[in-house]
């Protein structure tokens, strides 16, 4: 284990290079161009069970794996800088797999180590994420929180958490419960149970937020709206909406006769009828009833459907126009109900206890909404406002734009009751930039490539 002197040097090595090179330390460091200011050569390349090495060939240089995410990349690359800045007397080519980056057990590793905490996570950027997400100690600091802060500074979730130690933000407890949890899971929660694909970084958006987002190729964008499905209106995208306005009506609805056979079951008779656990017989009747089940045609979008329920082809491209290239790929359309969180294996169980069966338990999130414990059976809040959520893969660089209208997802005549407009940046991977680079420095200097 290294001295406390021998890491406080390490990381005034870090604040120095920092410092020499006037790098804005409250801005996510671009440790790939500090490689270049130091004169040394970058190659990606497969290193299958390797992250990345220093090597020193030449005028030296690090290498490092193309089977890694952007995050790790970015932080392997800030290690691999620490044993050029700190082995000053090795001669040795240093090759690291996670253990040596991620788990050091050597005096050499861990001082690297500190070394690339403290280059790609200057204390001024630490503490800007921490305010963005409200980290302010160990109650605070949680897996959501830590990986989204994680992911705006550019490293990984394992790194940040460790620095959040390092810096005394949070304890050494709170950092192992940290590490427990895994970033797949942190991920998926953020996304409404939607798992992302592989080891790539996860956005989301709200209503509130209006900024673009700048991603990576490969990243997923998650967008959550408020959406009541109960009013006829939802979200829809312009290729949803120029699918609306082919619809057509084919029955106009009945006019509305208090005297009619077929008009509405009074509430209080309805709610007896309830109460009394009737037949799946005389819930039909009742149910045939109510206008909009009898007599009347209705009329529903008649949209291609892709997975899970969504309105586009699965793998759908949107763009902003016709005339730009899509980078948005559609993963998935999904909808969580507000009014009662329940297994998707109970939904079946619940409309019919709702329903009137007398034989089927309501399960125990919903029952105190039936009995009147929380609000009066009349209310049960079957129709509340819940989330839509839009899952969106960067499939290619390039600017590209998402409208959505929150208006009637039948009538085209309906008015818009909101808009919202997502603008995301995506650019190319780390390594696919480094070969641009070299192709233009090349082409820009025809010796120095000979």
């Amino acid at each position: 284990m290294p001295t406390r002197a021998q890491q406080r040097r390490a990381l005034q090595a870090a604040d120095e290079l920092l410092n020499d090179l006037d790098v804005d330390q409250e801005s996510p460091v671009d440790v790939f161009d500090l490689l270049d200011q130091c004169g040394l050569w970058l190659t990606f390349t497969r290193l299958e069970n390797l992250l990345g090495a220093a090597v020193r060939v030449g005028d030296g240089g690090v290498l490092l794996t193309t089977q890694r995410p952007a995050a790790v990349q970015r932080y392997t690359a800030a290690h691999e800088l620490g044993h050029w800045v700190l082995d000053l007397d090795v001669d040795a080519v240093a090759v690291d797999g996670e253990s040596e980056v991620f788990h050091p057990s050597t005096d050499r590793e861990i001082l690297a180590q500190v070394f690339a905490g403290q280059l790609l996570m200057p204390p001024p950027l630490v503490f800007a994420a921490c305010e963005r997400y409200g980290i302010v100690g160990s109650t605070t600091a949680t897996g959501a929180s830590v990986y989204q802060a994680a992911r705006d500074m550019g490293t990984s979730y394992e790194a940040a958490a460790r620095q959040l130690a390092n810096l005394q933000i949070i304890g050494a407890r709170d950092l192992d419960d940290l590490l427990r949890q895994r970033p797949k899971d942190i991920k998926t929660a953020l996304a409404l149970g939607h798992a992302p694909s592989g080891t790539v970084e996860v956005w989301t958006a709200s209503r509130g937020d209006h900024d673009p987002i700048r991603v990576t190729a490969g990243d997923e964008v998650f967008v959550t709206l408020p959406e009541n499905r109960t009013t006829g209106h939802r979200w829809l995208t312009d290729l949803e909406l120029d699918a609306r306005a082919h619809n057509r009506v084919t029955t106009e609805p009945e006019a509305f006769d208090p005297a009619s056979p077929s008009a509405p079951v009074p509430l209080d008779e309805l709610l007896a009828s309830a109460s009394t656990r009737s037949s799946s017989t005389r819930v039909a009747k009742a149910l045939a009833r109510v206008p909009g089940n009898a007599g009347h045609r209705r009329t529903m979008p008649s949209l291609p459907t892709g997975g899970s329920g969504s309105p586009f082809p699965e793998g759908a491209e949107l763009a902003a126009t016709k005339h730009e290239p899509a980078s948005l790929l559609l993963l998935d359309d999904r909808y969580r109900a507000g009014w009662a969180t329940i297994a998707p294996g109970q939904t079946r169980g619940v409309r019919q206890a709702i329903a009137g069966r007398a034989d089927v338990r309501l399960p125990r999130e919903v029952e105190p909404y039936c009995t009147g414990e929380l609000l009066d059976p009349r209310t049960v809040p079957v129709g509340g406002t819940g989330l839509r959520l839009l899952a969106f893969k960067a499939g290619g660089e390039g600017d590209s734009t998402v409208r959505l209208s929150y208006t009637s997802a039948t009538n085209p005549q309906a008015d818009t009751l909101d808009r919202y407009t997502l603008d995301v940046h995506v650019e190319p991977d780390p390594a696919t930039q480094r070969r641009r680079q070299v192709i233009e420095g090349s082409l820009a200097d025809p010796d120095e490539a000979r």
